[in-house]
């Protein structure tokens, strides 16, 4: 392939109003952030009739690294091979073209040899991170398509920036009770597969040791500063496909996909101890208590949250800043099944 230059790409024509009416009008129908990215794809497919479109993820918080990690090591795969379960995991660095959209965050744009298609590498933007890459093979280069694809993205990356902004708390940047709703209702229908491979998933529910103290001592502005802090290390201590969220106050709620008891139970250790490590200003030592449950496929979303909450509360009420496993101190006899956890599951 030949990578274009500027001029080559800069080229005009006019587009009716009525086609770019119904390109927005089709991308408004959505509400949903991950149905308005498979809006636009269908869109592309519609308008352009490309070779081939592939979407490349690397889970529900973009393109992050994780723990020191680089950004060639982010593992990513298409949704659209295998959407219903996406096996095919690989490195970003194997993939040079989407490595330099994510790096730049700009469209990368090539010319296919002895012809007039061109293939694109679009980086599609939530906030200041890269949430998905766009390759399209073999599209028409022609003016008129071209100004139709720029009002196409414009319209997408309004309406995406829209629904991302709806769904992150704005003080700690995780995503907020909205977000969460979806997810975990997506999640327990079975629509959002919850594992990739043989291991597990996991629900957590983690609280600010005697938060209302920091409060009411240091006043609501360290406050505040303590939860932006944590959410940081929350976010450098879990992976880019796990679920982070502020689930309300000094609450907070991950959702760990793919992982072993063993391996989930170390990652929460270890973001606990590196809480109790930290100077926080002002406040110096902050702790965390946390429990977690494993997710099960069509169960009610509020025996999942119950399960991780007994585990919490079991946790504060036995000396906080630790990590309590629900199943665990059940078997241990540490806790009693409610009737609800007991009976038939119920399905949505």
């Amino acid at each position: 392939m030949t990578k274009l230059n500027q001029s080559q790409f800069e080229q005009s024509g006019l587009v009716p109003v009525a086609v770019l009416e119904k390109v927005v009008s089709k991308l408004l129908a959505h509400n949903e952030r991950d149905a308005l990215r498979m809006g636009l794809v269908e869109l592309i497919q519609d308008w352009h009739k490309p070779l081939k479109i592939k979407l490349f993820f690397s889970g529900q918080r973009g393109f992050m690294t994780h723990r020191g990690q680089s950004l060639a090591d982010i593992t990513i795969y298409d949704v659209l091979d295998q959407p219903s379960m996406p096996v095919n995991v690989i490195k970003l660095s194997d993939m040079t073209d989407v490595y330099n959209a994510v790096q730049s965050h700009q469209i990368q744009t090539y010319f296919q040899a002895n012809s007039d298609l061109v293939d694109l590498y679009v980086p599609l933007l939530q906030g200041d991170i890269v949430g998905a890459v766009l390759v399209i093979d073999g599209i028409s280069f022609a003016p008129t398509n071209k100004v139709i694809w720029e009002q196409m993205l414009a319209a997408y990356n309004y309406l995406n920036q829209m629904l991302y902004a709806a769904e992150i708390d704005p003080l700690t940047g995780l995503m907020n009770r909205l977000a969460f709703e979806r997810l975990l209702n997506q999640a327990a229908n079975g629509t959002e597969k919850l594992s990739t491979s043989d291991e597990a998933t996991y629900f957590v529910l983690a609280d600010i040791d005697f938060f209302k103290k920091i409060n009411d001592t240091f006043g609501h502005l360290y406050g505040d500063e303590v939860l932006i802090l944590l959410a940081r290390m929350m976010s450098d201590s879990f992976r880019s496909i796990d679920w982070l969220f502020r689930y309300g106050g000094e609450e907070f709620a991950f959702v760990l996909h793919d992982v072993s008891y063993a391996d989930a139970f170390q990652a929460l250790e270890r973001f606990r101890l590196k809480i109790e490590s930290s100077s926080f200003p002002q406040v110096e030592q902050v702790t965390v208590s946390i429990g977690f449950s494993q997710m099960v496929n069509y169960e009610p979303v509020s025996s999942l949250i119950d399960r991780a909450d007994n585990a919490l509360y079991f946790a504060k009420n036995n000396g906080r800043n630790q990590v309590q496993n629900y199943e665990n101190l059940i078997e241990q006899g540490l806790l009693v099944k409610t009737e609800q956890e007991s009976g038939n599951i119920e399905l949505f």
